[in-house]
């Protein structure tokens, strides 16, 4: 049985499949799903049993709880968003756990990872799960040039403890400094390739970026897995994009690259 944090309510923007998640206790519905995996003898699903036990030791529930209580209180709450979706840590985990697994994150030695638009922070989690470092990016606030207090991804990157910079990606416009180069950059359901003006960013623009990335930001050897939004995306573009990758997915736009030297030139 699951018990609710927070009293269920009407979430208009939000699929079903989530409620349970976002109004339940994080131990209840963690054990749950554990629970409905036990009989499954797939390596998937042994591998989600693994990371979920995982989370119920990292987690500090009542945090959690507390989180719920804030985020989901009349007068936070907006009702014209679905973003309180990420509160739910069974599908947004399962399908972090599933581009970790793609890109080989199980099998690897430990990587030096930046995560580009980290926003509720489950990848980072799954990628440290398997013993890497990961350094996630989010929005800079406006008015102070530091991330956002009391916003829900900010919430999730405390519980989580996943450690972020404020940082935003600008057509034609080099990457900031950063501590280190980085033997994988990733960016999961990427938003920032769009322009001033809302439309989605030509080839030149990305290749500028992906050029900065090979020059400033990447380790040798260093890859890139990207997946990417329809909406964000030109048909031109995507088709450019896959005459250089390893891999892409016409469905997903997931796109991994390993080497970025054809774009610098």
């Amino acid at each position: 049985m699951i018990r609710n944090r927070v009293e269920p309510k009407p979430l208009p923007k939000v699929r079903p499949v989530h409620l349970q998640g976002i109004f339940g206790e994080f131990e209840d519905v963690v054990n749950a799903e554990i629970q409905r995996l036990e009989t499954a003898t797939d390596p998937f699903s042994h591998e989600k049993q693994r990371l979920f036990r995982h989370l119920l030791g990292m987690v500090d529930t009542e945090k959690f709880g507390a989180m719920q209580e804030a985020q989901l209180a009349e007068g936070k709450l907006n009702l014209a968003t679905d973003i309180v979706k990420y509160i739910d840590p069974v599908g947004w985990f399962e399908s972090k756990l599933r581009a970790a697994l793609l890109i080989g994150l199980d099998k690897r030695a430990p990587l030096d990872i930046l995560d580009l638009g980290t926003g509720p922070c489950h990848f980072p989690v799954v990628a440290e799960f398997y013993g890497h470092r990961v350094l996630g990016t989010d929005l800079p606030y406006r008015t102070t040039g530091k991330l956002e207090r009391g916003h829900i991804y900010d919430a999730l990157a405390e519980i989580y403890g996943v450690r972020r910079i404020p940082l935003k990606i600008l057509p034609f416009t080099p990457l900031p400094p950063l501590e280190q180069r980085y033997g994988m950059v990733t960016a999961l359901l990427a938003a920032f390739n769009l322009d001033a003006e809302k439309k989605p960013w030509s080839i030149e623009a990305w290749r500028f970026f992906l050029d900065d990335l090979h020059r400033n930001v990447l380790a040798e050897g260093g890859e890139l897995f990207m997946s990417l939004a329809d909406e964000k995306l030109t048909d031109e573009v995507w088709a450019w994009l896959k005459t250089h990758a390893v891999f892409a997915n016409d469905v997903s736009k997931q796109i991994r690259f390993t080497d970025l030297s054809a774009f610098s030139g």
